[in-house]
């Protein structure tokens, strides 16, 4: 069989809400979850040798080697659930930093999973990319769903939108890994109750932009001020609606269109204090449309959180 190329997508949390948290220590979630147009590229060579799993990435000091790394610990999840007696050499090139709250490492994780369900033709059951949450990491099965989706508990289950146009974005990154951990260990806020979800009209500039929330921003922001400084150069910019994605470090805005995303971004990269940090304009992925073979050139569950106009 041939090396498959993949590429694995960021992505942002346009709403999340603590819900409580759990006897284990995990903190229940519900957020609205979408994927961005931001890549890591993975290249997955099968191997004769049963169980065997080698792991390169070509640059990023934050990616965790070896057997730390969410890549190898999706491989041996995935041969050891399906009993697929082979092994698999794993090619990492990053793009989406680490520490930042975009998902990457979780993103590589399913996609890897995805390309060996293509390489040996034997799928995961739902139970078990469920399951991905507490073995590999929380945001894993979110991507599957391969779309904008509603995630609750840690992260295992997943309400994907069946309907979902893009929506543009501009994402900054002040190029500081921020540990998840310790962000929640600064969550003093109470906790909510639990009601029902939000509703949003429509997945549109005014629909999603009525909902935005991040229980998590206020201790992003004490963890490291330079997220809050973030935040404020994007409201500089006439960005009305901003938010941390996830833990953090990123932050985006979201925009009304493309052209207002690639202005804003612009106007960003051409400030002063933002010298080392990253600001892209992307744009969300629409329900299936990933993962990609590489280069990119350009559910069974009811839809849950949206009412159609």
């Amino acid at each position: 069989m041939r090396p498959l190329e993949l590429s694995a997508p960021a992505k942002v949390n346009l709403y999340l809400e603590v819900v409580g948290r759990r006897p284990d220590g995990y903190h229940d979630l519900r957020m609205l979850v979408a994927p961005v147009s931001w890549f890591d590229r993975l290249v997955l060579e099968p191997l004769d040798e049963p169980g065997r799993v080698e792991f390169r990435v070509d640059e990023g000091d934050a990616v965790p080697p070896g057997e730390d790394n969410l890549c190898v610990r999706a491989a041996r999840y995935y041969f050891r659930r399906t009993g697929v007696a082979a092994g698999v050499r794993i090619a990492l090139s990053k793009r989406i930093p680490a520490g930042a709250g975009l998902g990457g490492g979780s993103s590589d994780a399913a996609t890897t999973v995805i390309g060996l369900e293509r390489l040996f033709g034997r799928r995961l059951d739902d139970e078990a990319r469920r399951r991905c949450a507490f073995e590999v990491g929380a945001d894993v099965p979110f991507f599957f769903a391969r779309g904008p989706a509603w995630v609750e508990g840690i992260g295992e289950r997943v309400h994907p939108l069946e309907e979902a146009p893009e929506l543009w974005l501009v994402i900054v990154w002040p190029a500081e890994f921020l540990s998840t951990a310790r962000v929640f260990s600064r969550l003093t806020k109470g906790l909510t109750s639990r009601g029902r979800p939000p509703r949003i009209a429509q997945f549109d500039f005014r629909g999603v932009g009525a909902v935005l929330r991040n229980d998590l921003q206020p201790a992003s922001v004490l963890e490291a001020p330079v997220v809050g400084r973030a935040l404020e150069l994007l409201k500089s910019t006439g960005t009305s609606h901003v938010l941390v994605s996830g833990s953090g470090s990123a932050v985006f805005g979201l925009c009304r269109d493309r052209r207002q995303a690639e202005r804003v971004a612009e106007a960003l990269r051409s400030e002063p204090g933002t010298r080392g940090w990253t600001v892209r304009a992307v744009h969300t992925l629409r329900p299936g449309a990933f993962p990609f073979r590489w280069p990119r050139r350009t559910s069974t569950e009811t839809r849950w959180g949206v009412a159609k106009r």
